[in-house]
């Protein structure tokens, strides 16, 4: 179990520790000198038993509250120390606001200097104390001079330690670093607090943000050499791979290489009770998280306009915007004080670490966000899965809670959620979605398509990306693909020549209307350096323009042929073609230009560029200024695929 000290400068906090561990955390000749503590201390409390409470010392003066905030990240119980002369004083009150916005869930108060007053004065600051932290909590009176009181204490802390339920070793080993030293003979030791799962010996970590690889070459845990160490442990890790230059407090160490790094979070925001002053829209602020300080802006993402403010003990959506990348997972709790680091704003929990852009926030991302914060894992996948109906990306989900396989399935299993839901790939991504929704969606698609064949009889089906386009505002395009393409594979619907259809339809075109098509699709493979226009074509065709144009269209509408641009047209098998030429290009060039393309294409500059502006429109390419890379190799495939 781990405890922390919180409270006003000077009212003790060292000098309890100090009689329940008999150790002096007070270690810099600075602190010795200023009689305050500066840095984290630590020390232990020992049992006859295997029980063990480590004891974290933070500082109590306003300067140094972003340490107080480091110490206190992922502790179990805090200690609030308060002296009977003075009674609650400044810190006291922010360091109380600081406990509850990181969620801190459980204390004892710590009533120091007896010796200096009267009983009833004992007694006024205890009652003044639990009024302020609105609940009962156990209260042990110390005298600072001969530790008189101290035993007591001691003893609680220890059956708290005994009667606290183990955590689970669950997810993969996370730990924020807030010291890291050079010992001689030993070499690079950094510490912190074990957030999640569990270390051993030779195990092979990663340094976050940065995806430094570093391995584990010794344990200490709890004050004691160990071959392992886990959730809810003081850890001291020996590392071989890094130098101490490029560790920073802070930092994370992390089991996964897939572990989230990002510059945009998304959280629920809870503003202090204490705030005296209004927070707007894209003010700077200061973020704590684990043992890191970062600037940051803050992004109201649940406003009525650019001018939102937020005052005391609101709670919203919010979007923090930070200067430099850093490692969180969803649930990890933060505080947020203003820029100048003086006042303490409010805090809350990261929902998103990889949060995107977006000038508001949609239904569907709200939903997404609020489900996140539900309590447990279970709770949010069934919201998700079964409530909203929303297919779940579980390789990303298990990124943004720090699941590993074993944790997702049990989470799952314990939901009742197996036996309800359908696992589908794509792009390489594993996703879940309710069997319920599944069916709907196979529906949804039969339904659409029977209702094209009804109004185009004489059309071979409908073009693929007709067909999503149809369903997008009723189906998750992200099913769209996988339930079309396992109805192909049941032989319930059919690809051919760019179109989907219900197996066993005939297109009801008459003979004139093949001749004329076969006529206009020989005339377009042979074009080859140019996409060609209306005008193009009856140069070559010699059929009556409004014949032609007629024609044309229908072809488009029956989704035989593909309009580009406001005048060009061009055949699927061509587009696609021209899809895999420039997937070729971008193999070579990351960044490339409309006259690349032009060259490897050979096609005419104005077919180019409208080319290209129709592959940015669906997704497969984006323009950065003169250039364009591709983002997504796989439209063109999906797109365009013609059986």
């Amino acid at each position: 179990m781990l405890v922390a000290t919180a409270g006003h400068v000077d009212h003790g906090k060292t000098s309890v520790v100090k009689h329940l561990s008999g150790v002096d955390t007070d270690s810099l000749e600075e602190e010795k000198r200023r009689g305050l503590t500066i840095n984290l201390g630590y020390a232990y409390l020992h049992a006859d038993t295997d029980t063990r409470v480590g004891l974290i010392d933070v500082p109590g003066h306003s300067r140094f509250i972003n340490t107080m905030i480091a110490g206190v990240s992922g502790i179990d119980l805090a200690l609030i120390v308060v002296a009977a002369h003075e009674g609650l004083m400044p810190q006291t009150m922010e360091h109380l606001e600081v406990l509850r916005l990181l969620g801190i869930g459980q204390y004892a108060i710590v009533i120091t200097h007896i010796d200096r007053v009267e009983l009833p004065r004992v007694v006024q600051v205890t009652e003044a104390l639990q009024s302020a932290m609105g609940m009962q909590w156990p209260v042990f009176k110390v005298n600072n001079i001969d530790g008189s009181g101290v035993d007591d204490l001691k003893s609680y802390l220890l059956q708290m330690a005994v009667e606290q339920s183990a955590k689970s070793p669950e997810g993969y080993f996370r730990l924020s670093i807030d010291r890291s030293f050079l010992l001689n003979g030993i070499g690079l030791v950094v510490t912190g607090t074990a957030m999640s799962g569990a270390v051993s010996e030779g195990d092979k970590l990663f340094l976050l943000p940065g995806d430094r690889e570093v391995r584990v070459r010794a344990i200490h845990s709890q004050n004691e050499k160990t071959v392992t160490g886990q959730v809810g442990q003081r850890c001291a890790l020996q590392l071989a791979g890094i130098e101490k230059a490029q560790i920073s407090r802070g930092d994370w160490l992390h089991a996964s290489a897939q572990a989230p790094v990002s510059s945009r979070i998304n959280v629920r925001l809870e503003m202090s009770d204490r705030l005296s002053f209004k927070v707007k829209h894209l003010c700077p602020v200061k973020l704590y998280i684990g043992a890191k300080l970062q600037s940051a802006k803050l992004y109201l993402l649940e406003r009525q306009t650019d001018g939102s403010e937020l005052s005391a003990g609101s709670r919203v959506l919010a979007q923090l915007i930070i200067d430099s990348p850093i490692s969180c997972c969803g649930g990890d709790r933060f505080i947020l004080r203003d820029s100048s680091e003086s006042t303490t704003l409010g805090g809350g929990i990261v929902l998103d670490p990889y949060a995107e852009y977006s000038p508001s926030l949609n239904k569907t991302s709200k939903n997404y966000l609020q489900a996140m914060e539900l309590p447990t894992y279970q709770e949010t996948l069934h919201k998700l899965l079964i409530d909203q109906q929303c297919p779940v990306n579980l390789s990303l989900f298990k990124q943004v809670c720090n699941l590993q396989n074993a944790d997702l399935d049990a989470e799952l299993h314990q939901a009742d959620l197996l036996d309800k839901t359908k696992a589908f790939s794509l792009q390489g991504q594993e996703y879940l979605v309710a069997r319920e929704y599944w069916a709907n969606a196979e529906k949804t698609i039969i339904d659409y398509v029977q209702c094209w064949h009804r109004e185009n009889p004489s059309a071979e089906g409908i073009q693929t990306s007709a067909l999503l386009a149809g369903l997008q505002p009723i189906l998750d395009s992200r099913l769209y693909w996988s339930v079309l393409d396992n109805l192909i594979e049941r032989d319930l619907l059919r690809r051919a020549n760019g179109c989907i259809s219900i197996r066993g339809f005939k297109s009801q075109r008459c003979a004139e209307e093949r001749q004329q098509w076969q006529l206009i699709e020989q005339a377009l493979s042979q074009y080859t350096r140019q996409i060609p226009t209306l005008a193009d074509l009856q140069n070559v065709l010699q059929i009556d323009p409004k014949t032609l144009d007629a024609a044309l269209h229908r072809a488009v509408a029956e989704g035989r042929l593909f309009k580009l641009g406001s005048k060009r047209f061009v055949l699927f098998e061509q587009l696609s073609r021209f899809a895999h030429g420039v997937n070729q290009v971008a193999v070579d060039l990351p960044r490339f230009s409309v006259a690349d393309i032009k060259n490897h294409l050979q096609l005419g500059r104005n077919s180019s560029v409208e080319l290209l502006e129709y592959f940015d429109q669906i997704g497969f390419t984006r323009r950065h200024g003169q250039s364009r890379a591709v983002i997504d190799t796989t439209v063109p495939e999906r797109m365009f695929r013609l059986t």
